[in-house]
């Protein structure tokens, strides 16, 4: 629903964050990056309280990162948030990149401002190494039944990685079912590949709308029923780009993680059949010449 993606007026945004609430849901994802944090400030108190709440951070240094939690939760008006990440991590080495960034998490912490510290990730590579590093307590992993998205693995792979970090206790936060909505026009099957999939928590699935939080819901509660389908307008998102807008400044292709951006002669070059409508390129589009609608 964020200004990277749909781009919902707050009042509407904030409406559906309460309006799954009322209906059971109780995990809600956010980032420094996704500027959604002002869907959140208008809910009451009583029913933000209840909230799971989820952010995450790009920080590298100490001050930077200190700086996304305490402006994250002065913006979300709470005193705490349930998870705080460690933002989209590729290997071992990236994690030993932010060590800075994760001892400000440590102290954020101590001093009750996080309850508990994560991690999200596109690649198998380091759910499998997150083994060996007990201090993350949840991980946020891209999930989805066609590999989309996923780096140095593919499905199969990723499931066998996420059971054994379930199976010594680590929270598990399963992340783009629907493949950044590559696979939204075939959204029944890929929701269920990752419902009964049982070695999870959680699921994060995006949504713009009430019907699409209702019929969710039922796919997770084993109660879909196919009228449910004239409520939806289905579509399937696709990345947009306006060359007129363009600066050439490239750097989207700098933040694009899955090589989907490269240099043309005079424009950009988007392969859109790597894309998996993350958004990370809009949010460093000085000019706003990409969208994914």
């Amino acid at each position: 629903m964020g200004p990277l993606q749909a781009n919902l007026p707050i009042p509407e945004g904030q409406h559906l964050l309460e309006y799954a609430f009322d209906l059971g849901i109780t995990l809600f994802d956010t980032a420094h990056l996704y500027r959604t944090y002002p869907y959140f400030t208008g809910i009451p108190n009583h029913t933000k309280q209840k909230m799971v709440i989820n952010s995450k951070s790009y920080a590298f240094t100490y001050t930077e990162m200190k700086e996304h939690i305490e402006k994250g939760l002065e913006a979300i008006g709470r005193d705490y948030f349930d998870i705080f990440m460690l933002h989209e991590q590729e290997s071992v080495l990236t994690l030993k990149g932010h060590e800075d960034a994760f001892r400000a998490m440590e102290d954020a912490k101590k001093e009750g401002k996080i309850r508990s510290i994560g991690v999200s990730t596109h690649t198998v590579t380091l759910v499998r190494d997150l083994m060996l590093h007990p201090e993350f307590e949840v991980v946020h992993p891209i999930f989805n039944k066609a590999s989309h998205g996923l780096r140095e693995g593919n499905i199969d792979d990723m499931k066998k990685a996420v059971q054994k970090l379930y199976q010594a206790g680590m929270g598990i936060f399963l992340m783009k079912p629907l493949g950044g909505g590559r696979l939204y026009l075939d959204f029944l099957s890929s929701l269920q590949f990752v419902h009964e999939y049982p070695f999870k928590q959680a699921v994060a699935v995006g949504v713009k709308n009430e019907a699409e939080i209702e019929i969710n819901i039922a796919i997770f509660e084993d109660r879909f029923e196919e009228s449910m389908l004239k409520k939806l307008s289905l579509h399937e998102k696709k990345l947009f780009y306006r060359r007129d807008l363009c600066a050439l400044c490239y750097e989207c292709l700098e933040f694009c993680h899955f090589d989907v951006i490269s240099k043309g002669e005079d424009t950009v070059v988007f392969d859109l059949a790597k894309c998996v409508s993350c958004g990370y390129c809009i949010a460093h589009c000085p000019h706003m010449a990409i969208r994914v609608l």
